[in-house]
């Protein structure tokens, strides 16, 4: 009896790691499944970017095709570092800028890194500057962790047009005789002085691209997880595994039988 009690406890104990195995490639299909894409993490934060400004009454930004180009870039090279930086030389990799600014981070998913943005000063104040006019959002995946560099923009102005000069509409005056005494003479007129406008300003600015202290709860910094490529190498262990405890807890329970037969 005790033999055949070993017996079914080795093949319990198979029955589970198989279980095991199984429920565990069935919950991270359904969480690889659940993933957004790329492109869909890029469309639901530029997004919820103009809604933000939207909702307070500022502009909506139009999405600048190089400034996403640029940002898919720098998600990749951040992808590549295991953390978020900002690119040093940002100032020369994106081109035809008056005023620019850029907020990077990484973390589970798009919903999380916009409101982790929202949720810190220096980020937020950066969705909400009223001169940019221009957005380009690029992401990148590294196993679960997503990866997001946002690039905000106001580009150079075309050149002024030339300002031309309003003839002036020649003034009627109307004077009546009078049979008075002589009138006193007018005093004499100044002319307004007319304040010379400023010239136009041909400054540049860009944010500071100091990394600020990131939210922990929302934009925690993660190191790229290693994953190898998709397969069924483990199921098919398991499966092979518990077959090998079911047949060696056969074999034993029929010896045991013969032997209860011969006594």
């Amino acid at each position: 009896m005790k033999g055949i009690r070993r017996s079914f406890g080795v093949v319990l104990v198979g029955i589970a790691i198989f279980v095991g195995f199984s429920g565990t490639a069935f919950w991270s299909g359904i969480a690889h499944a659940a993933q957004q894409t790329t492109g869909e993490a890029e469309a639901t934060l530029t997004a919820d970017i103009n809604q933000e400004r939207t909702s307070r009454g500022l502009g909506a930004l139009a999405v600048a095709p190089d400034l996403v180009a640029y940002a898919e870039r720098h998600s990749a090279d951040m992808a590549a570092a295991g953390r978020p930086y900002h690119d040093p030389n940002i100032q020369s990799n994106v081109q035809n800028w008056q005023e620019m600014g850029d907020n990077v981070g990484s973390g589970p998913d798009a919903d999380h890194l916009h409101q982790g943005f929202m949720n810190s000063q220096v980020h937020r104040d950066e969705i909400l500057k009223p001169v940019f006019t221009e957005v380009g959002v690029g992401c990148y995946w590294a196993g679960n962790v997503l990866y997001v560099t946002e690039v905000f923009r106001l580009p150079e102005q075309a050149a002024a047009a030339p300002v031309r000069r309003a003839t002036p509409t020649p003034v009627r005056v109307v004077t009546h005789a009078v049979a008075a005494p002589t009138p006193a003479k007018a005093a004499p007129v100044t002319p307004p002085t007319t304040a010379a406008a400023p010239p136009p300003s041909t400054s540049t600015s860009l944010v500071a691209a100091a990394t600020p202290e990131w939210p922990p709860a929302s934009l925690a910094t993660r190191r790229a997880a290693s994953h190898g490529p998709a397969g069924t190498s483990v199921p098919v262990l398991a499966v092979v595994a518990a077959l090998l405890l079911m047949l060696v807890a056969g074999v034993e329970t029929a010896t045991l039988r013969r032997r209860a037969v011969g006594s």
